[in-house]
């Protein structure tokens, strides 16, 4: 381009003109994070199925163009508000978080390709500990499942560097507060940390405590001691199968 101009023959297509050009389908992550006069140039591509490239002319989209995009929810930190220019031309689908069976299948399968050593028990209670972090009284915002499948890994890899079952339960803890105490974000009134909550959700959701005795989850995430021996933690999950 600096030897011939702006010519067509030396033009290189990005992925928004090599998707209108052939028609497939171009992905948009995390939308509310692009700044604003970026997107703008979406709104006429949008409405009028073509898009203006100066001093190279108007591209046409192909009528198979698709723009899918995906954003995060409203008020997450360094996004911000879509214009009503761009809602008018798109269709909103809202989505929620998995189910915990689809949750449990998506750490296993993300886990299993890295020769991971941890049975099917194990990382279900992981998802089920992750996914309260999603309701628990004190937080604003959870782990995704990322912080799962994050848990899983380094669990593994530090068994391997101590020497021990990577089903430990000190070890899995520490695997625990280094993948999710980032993740997650404290209410503004709360008096706590990161890693006492994640302390306390590991405990109550891998059953059994330092001491010997199995907490008995209060509904919130929070272990309470029963007195009794081990037993079943009733608010983990069954063992996948």
């Amino acid at each position: 381009m600096l030897e011939a101009g702006y010519d067509p023959a030396v033009w290189i297509d990005g992925p928004l003109l090599e998707a209108m050009r052939s028609g497939a389908l171009l992905y948009l992550e995390e939308i509310n994070r692009i700044p604003e006069d970026t997107l703008n140039v979406l709104v006429t591509v949008m409405s009028e199925g073509g898009l203006h490239v100066p001093r190279l002319g108007t591209a046409t989209a192909h009528p198979g163009f698709r723009l899918v995009a995906a954003m995060n929810p409203f008020d997450a930190v360094g996004t911000a508000r879509i214009s009503a220019a761009i809602y008018d031309r798109v269709c909103r689908v809202a989505m929620d978080y998995q189910s915990y069976e689809d949750e449990a299948q998506i750490v296993d399968a993300a886990t299993r390709s890295r020769d991971i050593r941890l049975d099917l028990d194990f990382l279900g209670r992981v998802t089920s500990m992750v996914r309260a972090t999603r309701t628990h009284p004190e937080l604003r915002v959870g782990s995704s499942v990322r912080g799962a499948i994050d848990l899983v890994l380094l669990a593994d890899q530090l068994a391997l560097l101590r020497s021990i079952d990577p089903t430990d339960l000190e070890l899995g803890l520490d695997a625990a507060l280094a993948s999710l105490s980032g993740r997650i974000r404290l209410n503004e009134s709360s008096n706590t940390t990161p890693e006492a909550i994640v302390t306390d959700l590991w405990w109550a959701h891998l059953r059994v405590r330092p001491d010997g005795e199995d907490p008995v989850s209060d509904g919130q995430g929070n272990g309470q001691h029963s007195g009794k021996g081990p037993r079943r933690d009733p608010a983990a999950p069954s063992a996948m199968r």
